[in-house]
């Protein structure tokens, strides 16, 4: 009788071989992780009866595959729309299987495609660095209006005055302790916002 745990198509050994060498080693057996964790969705250990059913889990894994992985975000790539609506239904049992399967590597997401498509994962990570961004923005800009409400008028705007003028204004109306910690936090969103760039 043949182990058909250990068969895997051609696509699979190529994919294994090609996208995954220039990785660290862990992630190699990423692609066989994931079939292993999705073909288990769906399943009932409890109905042996019917041993030659498909369970959905394997069908959606014969219908979808690992391409890339990319700071911590999986891209997957589905034969139809249809297995990437079951994949992101049950996104995070696949990705707490994937943290469990391999707790080496960092997955934090999973991100999707239309085999044959040529989306790829920077294009959707910018996206999320879009977001991300523009999160961040919001938050500093209510953050400013806090401050404004604090010293009674506006702050001044980068454009307008230059660093030493901000300085001097926002040391002669804040305590030093105050004043240190705003520098501390303005250095430390420079440096975020170099890495994010």
């Amino acid at each position: 009788m043949i182990d058909d745990s250990k068969i895997i198509s051609s696509q699979e050994m190529i994919q294994h071989v090609i996208d995954f060498s220039s990785i660290n080693p862990e992630s190699r057996e990423l692609p066989s992780a994931w079939k292993k964790v999705v073909s288990n969705i769906g399943k009932n250990k409890n109905s042996n009866d019917e041993e030659y059913e498909i369970s959905l889990g394997e069908r959606i894994a014969g219908n979808s595959h690992v391409v890339d992985l990319k700071n911590g975000v999986v891209l997957v790539e589905a034969n139809h729309s249809g297995w990437i609506q079951y994949l992101r239904m049950y996104k995070n049992f696949i990705i707490k299987g994937l943290k469990w399967a391999l707790p080496n590597l960092k997955i934090e997401d999973l991100a999707f495609r239309i085999a044959g498509s040529q989306a790829k994962l920077s294009d959707q990570y910018e996206d999320l660095v879009k977001k991300e961004k523009e999160k961040l923005y919001q938050k500093f800009s209510k953050e400013e209006e806090i401050l404004e409400n604090f010293s009674g008028s506006k702050a001044p705007s980068s454009n307008s005055t230059s660093k030493n003028d901000m300085n001097k204004n926002s040391s002669q109306k804040l305590p030093p302790e105050l004043n240190d910690i705003f520098e501390r936090i303005k250095k430390d969103m420079l440096e975020e916002e170099k890495s994010i760039k």
